[in-house]
C-alpha cells in the first residue's frame, strides 16, 4: 500500500542530539523456539524504575496474528495503569509480493511510574520495512527522552527532535545493507509528562495521532475524536512544494497522490515525510523532519490513540472514540483489542476477504493513575538490542503462511 512496485541545552547535560545511534544490521537467525525470545538493553541513563513493553522482529506470516512482544522491568501492569495495545498481521492478496512479507508495524511503550512515559508506532513499508520501523522503534525513543529530561523550553526541543530524527535518518542511510534505498516506515512518539500533565509530540508519516476527550457543549458523557497530528501527504500544498524544489513531482494514480522522479517513475511513496526511503529523499524532496508539537492535558482529556494507517483507512477518529468510550482505563487491553478487530472486519468487508493492512494500535487513558504492582524497586533495565547501542534486527526464514 505504501510504494508501488517498486535551544538550550542544560549545563552540565550531553546534548540529547549527540547520543549515540547503534548500528541497524540484520542477519539471517533462526526463530527463537520460545517465540519471545527476551534482550536486554542499557538503561535510559539515570537507573530509575522502568517497565518496557514493545514488539519484537516477527517473520510469521500468518494473516491477522498478534506480533511477538518484548517485556521488561519495571513491575507496573500497564493494563491496570490504562494503556493497551495490538499489532495484527495483515493480509495480502495471494500471489503478490506483499504476501510474503512480515507484519512490518513496530510499537513500544517505556513507562515510568509517575513520571514520563514513551509511546511509539511504527509503520514500515516496502520490501524491508519490517527492518527499518523495528530498528526506528528501538533507537528514536531512547533519544526523545533524554530530550525530554534536557528540561528545555519548546523551542529548544523542537529544534533537539528535529536533530534526532535527522541522525535517526542519516544513521539509516549508513547502513545499506538492510534495504533502504526504496523501504522506509512512519514514526509517531509521544512523550507523556505525567507531572505535569503535558504530551510532546513528534512525527513523520501517516500514522496518526488522536486525543479522545469530552466533547466541549455537551450535557452527556459524550467524547470526541480530535486529531493531533496531520497525515504527511504529497498532495497538501507546503509538502508538494518542497517535493517540487527539490526536483520530484507528485502524480494522482487514480487511487492515491505518490512521489515521482523529476523525470521517469518511482519511487512511487505515498508520502511525504518517512525514515529511510533513501531515493526518495535524495532525489524527490521527500523529508524525515518531523513535526513537533506540545499540548497541555484538560481534565476532560480522557484517552490517547497512536495507530498506523490500518486502523485510521477504516476507522475515523470519531468513530475509534465512541468504541473507547464503550471501555473503562482498566480495561485499556480490551479497548485496544476492539479497535484492531474492528478494522479487520472492515477491511475484509471492504475487499471481499481478500485483504487487511498490518494493524497496530496504542492506547493510553490518560486519567489513570500509574501504580506499582510490586512495590518501587522494578528493573532498571529497558528492552532492546543486543548491546549498549546497536540496533540489530534477525529474520527468521522458519515460519510461512497456512
Amino acid at each position: 500500500l505504501k510504494q508501488t512496485s517498486a535551544s538550550r541545552q542544560g549545563t552540565g547535560r550531553r546534548s540529547p542530539a549527540s547520543v549515540k545511534m547503534g548500528t541497524c544490521n540484520s542477519a539471517a537467525a533462526p526463530r527463537a523456539t520460545s517465540g519471545g525470545a527476551q534482550r536486554r538493553q542499557k538503561a535510559f541513563s539515570d537507573g530509575e524504575s522502568v517497565t518496557s513493553v514493545s514488539s519484537e522482529l516477527d517473520m510469521a506470516r500468518i494473516p491477522n496474528a498478534e506480533k511477538r512482544t518484548l517485556s521488561l522491568g519495571g513491575g507496573v501492569d500497564l493494563n491496570s495503569n490504562g494503556i493497551g495495545y495490538a499489532c495484527r498481521k495483515g493480509r495480502k492478496p495471494a500471489g503478490s509480493g506483499a504476501a510474503r512479507q512480515p507484519n512490518q508495524d513496530s510499537w513500544c511503550v517505556h513507562h515510568r511510574a509517575n513520571q514520563l512515559s514513551v509511546y511509539g508506532v511504527f509503520d514500515g513499508h516496502g520490501e524491508k520495512g519490517h527492518l527499518i520501523s523495528d530498528c526506528v522503534k528501538k533507537q528514536l525513543p531512547q533519544v526523545a527522552v533524554q530530550v525530554a529530561k534536557a528540561g528545555l523550553n519548546a523551542v529548544g526541543t523542537d529544534m533537539l527532535l528535529k536533530e534526532s530524527f535527522e541522525r535517526m535518518q542519516k544513521k539509516i542511510e549508513a547502513q545499506t545493507h538492510i534495504g533502504c534505498q526504496h523501504s522506509g516506515t512512519t514514526a509517531s512518539v509521544v512523550l507523556h509528562d505525567r507531572a505535569n500533565a503535558r504530551l510532546t509530540i513528534s512525527h513523520v508519516g501517516d500514522s496518526k495521532i488522536v486525543l479522545v476527550r469530552k466533547k466541549v457543549g455537551t450535557a452527556a458523557h459524550e467524547l470526541e475524536g480530535v486529531e493531533l497530528t496531520r497525515d504527511h501527504k504529497p498532495e497538501l500544498e507546503d509538502e508538494r512544494a518542497r517535493i517540487e524544489r527539490a526536483g520530484g513531482r507528485v502524480v494522482f494514480d487514480g487511487y492515491t497522490h505518490r512521489v515521482h522522479k523529476k523525470r521517469g517513475v518511482g519511487p512511487g511513496l505515498n508520502m511525504s515525510r518517512s525514515f529511510g526511503d533513501v531515493l526518495a529523499h535524495k532525489v524527490c524532496g521527500v523529508s524525515s523532519e518531523p513535526e513537533t508539537t506540545v499540548r497541555d492535558l484538560g481534565s476532560g482529556d480522557e484517552a490517547l490513540l497512536l495507530c498506523s494507517d490500518g486502523i485510521w483507512d477504516v476507522i475515523s477518529p470519531q468513530g475509534a472514540a465512541d468504541i473507547v468510550k464503550d471501555f473503562g482505563p482498566w480495561e485499556a487491553m480490551a479497548a485496544a483489542k476492539r479497535l484492531a478487530d474492528v478494522a479487520v472486519a472492515r477491511w475484509l468487508a471492504g475487499t471481499g476477504g481478500t485483504m487487511t493492512d498490518d494493524i497496530t494500535v496504542v492506547l493510553v487513558y490518560l486519567n489513570q493513575r500509574p501504580s506499582l504492582s510490586r512495590g518501587d524497586t522494578g528493573s532498571t533495565e529497558l528492552l532492546s538490542s543486543a548491546d549498549d547501542s546497536a540496533c540489530t534486527s534477525s529474520e527468521s526464514t522458519s515460519s510461512s503462511e497456512p
